[in-house]
C-alpha cells in the first residue's frame, strides 16, 4: 500500500512554522546567551522535538499570576484596597535602618512590596523531630483557622497523622485551607483528598482547577513552598514536607532539615503569600471570596526584625537571586550557605567569588548523599570555580542535608524553602524568612558550626582524581541544570 506524502509534508511544514514562531519569544525572553543559542538551533533544526519541549520548558514567566499580583498593587482595584488594608496594619512596626544589613533588608522590601518589621520572634526548629510536634501542637490549639501549604504530601504514616488531625480540627469547627503542588504530590491518592473535603477541609492543588493543556504548559513551574499559619498568630516556614523520610525513616536515613517558628508581623506577611497562592488556585476568586483571616498584630517582646520574602516565576525582579547576590556583595566576615542542591547561575557564582576575593569566609554546605543524581553530578563541576577563588565546599556526612539556610556575618540569616539552583532561582515558588537579629544569627551560627563538624571539606583534587568518564558525565549533567 502506498501512503500519500501530503499529510507528512503538511505536518512537517506545521512543525517548522511553529518552530519559527517560537523563535521570537526564545530570542526575546531567554535569560542567558547560551540558552538562547541552544533554543534557536534546536527550534530550527529539530522543531518536531524542540517545539513541545520549548512550550513546556522554555517559558520563564508564570502567566496569569503576574497579572493578579499587578492588580494587587493597583490602589484603585479591590485587590489594591485589600493590600492597603493589610500593609496598613504593619505600618506601626515598619522600620528602616541605614547600616549595611538595613540597606539589604530595604532592598528586598522594595522588591516584594512588604515592609521590614520589628516586633517579631523567631525560633529555630532543628529537624522534623522538633518541628513536627510544634506544628501539630499549634494545629491542635487552633481556635479559628489553619493555613497549610506543602510541595509534597505523602500518603504514609506521617501524611495519615496529619490528615486525621486536620479532619478532627475541621469537625471541631476550625476553618482549614490547604494547598499542595500537583507534581510534588503526584502520588497522593484521590481518597486522601476526598476524605479531607468530606470533613470540611478546603484543599486544592495549586493549578488543578485549570484545563489540561494549561497545566501541561506550566509543568516546569512548581509551588515549592512549605508553610503553616494558625489563627494569624503563629507561622512555620522551612524545608520539610509531609512524609516519613523527613523523620529519617526513608532510604537516605537521617534527614537534616530546619524550620523556623514565627510570631509577630511576619505571620501576617506569610498570610499574604498564602492568599496570593490561594487566589491563583481558586481561579482568581477575588478579594470578596478569599478566606477571612486575622490581620491584627501582636508584637513580641523579643522585638526581632524580619521580612518574609516570597519569590518565584511571577517576580518582576527575581527576589531570591537578588537576595543571594546582595548578601554576597555585602558580607565582610562570613557567608555560609547550606543547600541540598548547589547549581548556581553565573550571577550568583560571580557574587560568591567576589566575596571570597575580599577574604570573606565563603562556605557551601551540601549533602554527601544525593536524592537527585543529576544535581549531585552537576555540582562537582563547580569545584574549579570554587576552589580557585578560595570558596570552601563541604559535604555533610551524618545523613541527608536538606535545609535551606544562609548566614551573612552576624547580621542576617535566612531560613526557608529556596535552594541554590535554577529551579529556586527562576522556576519555583518559594518563601524565605530573612532575619536581622543578633540573637537569631548567633543561633544559626551555632547550628551551622555543628553541621560543619559533621562534614568534610571537598577540594578540586577530589574531582581531578575522578575518571575521565565520570568527569564527562558530570559535565553532561550540568547541561541539564536549567530543568533540574
Amino acid at each position: 500500500m502506498i501512503i500519500p506524502e501530503e499529510p507528512y509534508l503538511g505536518f512537517a511544514a506545521f512543525c517548522h512554522i511553529a518552530g519559527a514562531f517560537c523563535l521570537i519569544p526564545a530570542l526575546l525572553h531567554t535569560r542567558t546567551p547560551q540558552g538562547t543559542i541552544a533554543w534557536l538551533i534546536s527550534l530550527l533544526a529539530f522543531p518536531y522535538i524542540a517545539v513541545p519541549f520549548y512550550l513546556i520548558l522554555g517559558r520563564r514567566r508564570f502567566s496569569g499570576y503576574v497579572e493578579t499580583r499587578r492588580r494587587q498593587t493597583d490602589p484603585e482595584s479591590a485587590w489594591g484596597e485589600l493590600t492597603d488594608k493589610i500593609t496598613d496594619c504593619m505600618v506601626p512596626y515598619a522600620i528602616q535602618s541605614s547600616d549595611t544589613a538595613g540597606k539589604i533588608m530595604r532592598t528586598l522590601s522594595n522588591i516584594v512590596r512588604l515592609p521590614v518589621c520589628r516586633g517579631n520572634s523567631c525560633r529555630l526548629l532543628i529537624d522534623a523531630a522538633n518541628a513536627f510536634p510544634r506544628i501539630y501542637d499549634a494545629i491542635k490549639n487552633a481556635e479559628h483557622y489553619i493555613l497549610i501549604e506543602f510541595f509534597i504530601i505523602k500518603n504514609d504514616s506521617v501524611g495519615q497523622n496529619l490528615k486525621d488531625l486536620l479532619i478532627e480540627r475541621a469537625r471541631a469547627g476550625i476553618r482549614i485551607y490547604m494547598l499542595y503542588d500537583e507534581i510534588g504530590s503526584h502520588k497522593l491518592p484521590p481518597g486522601y483528598i476526598s476524605a479531607l473535603r468530606k470533613a470540611g477541609v478546603n484543599i486544592e492543588p495549586f493549578n488543578g482547577k485549570r484545563h489540561f493543556l494549561s497545566n501541561i504548559l506550566r509543568l516546569n513551574f512548581r509551588n515549592h513552598r512549605k508553610l503553616v499559619v494558625v489563627d494569624g498568630s503563629t507561622a512555620f516556614i522551612g524545608g520539610m514536607n509531609i512524609g516519613r523520610e523527613y523523620l529519617g525513616k526513608g532510604a537516605l536515613g537521617y534527614w537534616r532539615d530546619t524550620f523556623v517558628q514565627l510570631e509577630g508581623p511576619s505571620v501576617q506577611q506569610t498570610q499574604i503569600s498564602f492568599l496570593e497562592d490561594w487566589n491563583w488556585a481558586m481561579l482568581k476568586c477575588g478579594p470578596s471570596s478569599l478566606p477571612r483571616l486575622r490581620w491584627e498584630i501582636t508584637p513580641q517582646p523579643e522585638d526581632e526584625t524580619l521580612l518574609i520574602l516570597p519569590s518565584g516565576p511571577a517576580d518582576v525582579i527575581p527576589a531570591w537571586k537578588t537576595a543571594l547576590i546582595a548578601l554576597a556583595n555585602s558580607a565582610t566576615r562570613r557567608l555560609w550557605i547550606a543547600t541540598p542542591y548547589f547549581v548556581p547561575d553565573e550571577g550568583v557564582m560571580a557574587a560568591l567569588q567576589a566575596a571570597a576575593l575580599r577574604n570573606v569566609d565563603v562556605r557551601i554546605l551540601r549533602p554527601e548523599r544525593a536524592d537527585h543524581i543529576l544535581v549531585k553530578l552537576s555540582s562537582f563541576t563547580f569545584l574549579r570555580d570554587l576552589d580557585t577563588y578560595g570558596i570552601q565546599l563541604w559535604a555533610y556526612q551524618k545523613g541527608f542535608l536538606h535545609q535551606k539556610v544562609v548566614l551573612m556575618d552576624d547580621d542576617i540569616a535566612t531560613v526557608g524553602t529556596a535552594n541554590l539552583d535554577n529551579r529556586s532561582l527562576a522556576l519555583n515558588f518559594e518563601i524565605t524568612a530573612v532575619i536581622h537579629s543578633p540573637s537569631a544569627c548567633a543561633e544559626v551560627k551555632a547550628m551551622l558550626e555543628r553541621d560543619f563538624s559533621s562534614s568534610k571539606r571537598e577540594s578540586l583534587a577530589d574531582y581531578n582524581n575522578k575518571s575521565l568518564g565520570f568527569k564527562m558525565l558530570c559535565n553532561l549533567a550540568r547541561l541539564t541544570a536549567p530543568v533540574q
